[in-house]
């Protein structure tokens, strides 16, 4: 076996790749790691706040603890998709049995990501600025009404965390409403802002992105399409 240092450097990293490491809790042995359950791995144990457990639907105020439950636009189909959740039910305590009543006011007017920190569903995620929150009567819950700004194709029914994105006074909307390869925003945000591009389905998508100036972005994509950008 050649010295570790020997081995050539893979700059092309993917889930499927394999770090060895040992087992603590397996008597110590010897194993092969994923790197796609390592980053499951730290999703999951890692400082946000707001890491809830699926519980189904929402459909009355009983929340237990370390749960939530999507409100869901009533003609969804049963497969519904992210467009068509109009809110989310929050118990007062995390999955790690945290109380986030002090910061739920704080989600007010911010964009969110819900992120989906299960492997089984490829880190799904959804966009929403949150529009109000209401305190359930048991006082142990809280509803988020949301407002969709844009996701990935599927919803994953699993372990997520929320997180702000920042207030919707430092955000801008950009439609593309004609089918065109290099998008240019002009934005007037005077700052750099992050940037989620959806198509005309509200599906995410990846284009080279330029900061031409603190004002201006150039989106490039690989083929023609319409859409929106999100910038925040």
């Amino acid at each position: 076996m050649a010295r570790i240092k020997l081995y050539p450097n893979d700059t092309a990293i993917t889930g499927g790749d394999k770090l060895v490491g040992t087992d603590v809790a397996g008597d110590n042995i010897t194993k092969n790691f994923l790197i796609e359950d390592l980053a499951q791995y730290f999703e999951q144990t890692g400082n946000s706040l707001f890491q809830y457990n699926f519980a189904g639907t929402y459909s009355n105020e009983v929340i237990a603890s370390g749960d939530y439950r999507y409100q869901v636009d009533p003609s969804a189909p049963t497969v519904y998709n992210w467009v068509q959740i109009t809110g989310i039910a929050i118990s007062r305590y995390n999955r790690n049995g945290e109380d986030v009543t002090p910061m739920v006011p704080l989600l007010i007017n911010q964009v969110i990501k819900i992120t989906d920190i299960d492997t089984s569903s490829s880190l799904g995620y959804g966009l929403y600025q949150v529009t109000s929150s209401t305190t359930l009567s048991s006082g142990n819950a809280f509803l988020l009404t949301l407002n969709f700004k844009g996701g990935s194709s599927t919803v994953g029914n699993n372990i997520i965390s929320i997180s702000p994105f920042g207030t919707e006074g430092y955000e801008y909307t950009f439609t593309q409403s004609a089918a065109a390869s290099t998008w240019v925003i002009t934005h007037n945000l005077d700052r750099f802002p992050s940037v989620t591009t959806v198509d005309s389905a509200g599906s995410i998508i990846n284009g080279a992105i330029t900061y031409t100036d603190s004002n201006t972005i150039t989106v490039v994509f690989t083929s023609a399409t319409s859409g929106k950008a999100y910038l925040n």
